[in-house]
């Protein structure tokens, strides 16, 4: 068991040709440093979806994957920051938007339920502009290349 004072998640989704094309998801996970920004990298990870597949879903898919590093590595922290370009989907997971798409309800409970899996004291949620988000982005891409070969370009 590994325990941080803060963790911060950034997580993407990408789909190309939304929601037809395919799709990719990618996340990083940080250890917060004193001034609240990202320190030191503590794992990084991305995934192919396949096609069919919208940019709300992949965006949850990354966050579903970061909790699940989470859990499989049995990852403590104090308070966990995560934080994402998806307007959407950050104010659904602070109550701020209902979810009301039947689309979408699976995907957000899964985060729910992993979320519950983690032993933290807190959890805060943040919306960035994308330029803040570009690790996590690249790796969505990069899920999306490295399968698709370059197809959708």
């Amino acid at each position: 068991m590994s325990y941080y004072h803060r963790l911060i998640i950034n997580f993407d989704g990408a789909s190309r040709h939304n929601p037809h094309g395919p799709a990719g998801c990618g996340w990083v996970i940080y250890e917060m440093n004193g001034n609240g920004s990202e320190g030191n990298e503590v794992a990084r990870g991305q995934k192919y979806l396949g096609h069919n597949v919208s940019n709300n879903q992949a965006e949850y898919e990354g966050v579903e994957a970061a909790l699940q590093y989470l859990v499989d590595n049995y990852i403590e922290c104090h308070g966990l920051y995560i934080r994402g370009d998806s307007e959407v989907v950050i104010n659904q997971l602070d109550g701020v938007y209902a979810v009301r798409s039947p689309n979408i309800r699976g995907y957000y409970d899964a985060v729910v339920n992993l979320l519950d899996c983690i032993s933290y004291h807190f959890v805060k949620y943040r919306h960035v502009e994308r330029h803040m988000n570009g690790v996590a982005d690249e790796l969505a891409n990069d899920a999306i290349d490295e399968e698709e070969d370059g197809v959708w370009e």
